[in-house]
This record gives C-alpha cells, structure tokens and sequence, in this order.
C-alpha cells in the first residue's frame, strides 16, 4: 500500500474514541498486521486518546488531533491534545508527575496504566509537550513480514 497521511481531529469527548479506534484497527488491518497487532495497535490509540480527553482537554469544543502516517512499514500515530491547565498552572505532564503516576501503578489502581501499556505495545513511543501547552505522544508499529501478519 502507497503512504498514507491521515488527519482527524475529534471533540474532547470519550464517545469519540470508539470511532477513531475503529477506523484505525481497519486501516491497520488492511495495511496487513495480524488480527493479534491490530487489537495492540487499538488498545493503545483508546489508552492515549483517552489520555488526551481526560488529562489533556480544556473542553469538548477544543478537540483532540490525530496525524496517521504509513512509510516504510511503520504506521505511526501522532496524537496531540491542547492541555487542561488552568491560567498559572502547569501542565499535567511533567517528569516528576509522570514518575509519580509510573511509581504508583499498581493492580489495584485503576488508573495510571495507559501510559504503561501505549509504551509496552507500540515498537516506538514519545511523550512531550506541544508548543500549545498541551501534550503530544507519538507511537509507532513496524509492520513485519506480509505473510506473517495476515493470520
């Protein structure tokens, strides 16, 4: 398949997320990754997508972008949110609170896993902040031999 350049962009709102994850478990499947990939590849667009809706939003109207790019057999998702700070305070993602979130993740937490897993599933991930104030976190799925990911 020729290079793909996708960009979405969808309201802050979680009801949202189901769609996006949809279009890009069908995208990934018809780019030939395995059944087992695609659902890694939508485990970790829902983690980071709600990520930005929950952490990363100011409000609904706002939004949440996505860039989908396809080269070299890597699929690589760009998921970029405008942050939720309020005037005079600081960004939810700092390294202190992201060391927090990793030391206190635990079963019996329910939160602070996303981060844990978009990292564990994706061949590629960056977090950083985005020159809007808000956060941008970038995963990439290499895209193995053809013929072993249409199983």
């Amino acid at each position: 398949m020729e290079n793909v350049d996708i960009k979405l962009k969808i309201p802050s709102a979680v009801f949202y997320i189901d769609p996006v994850r949809a279009f890009i478990g069908n995208l990934a499947k018809n780019l030939g990754f395995s059944r087992k990939r695609v659902a890694d590849i939508q485990l970790v667009i829902d983690e980071i997508c709600s990520n930005a809706v929950h952490h990363g939003s100011i409000d609904a109207n706002v939004g949440v972008k996505l860039q989908i790019t396809n080269k070299a057999h890597t699929l690589e998702i760009l998921v970029c949110d405008t942050g939720s700070q309020h005037k005079g305070q600081n960004n939810w993602l700092t390294h202190e609170r992201l060391s927090e979130i990793e030391a206190n993740r635990s079963p019996s937490n329910e939160g602070g896993h996303g981060i844990f897993i978009a990292k564990s599933l994706s061949d590629t991930y960056e977090m950083q902040i985005n020159a809007a104030g808000g956060t941008d976190v970038r995963v990439g799925f290499q895209l193995l031999n053809n013929t072993e990911n249409r199983h």
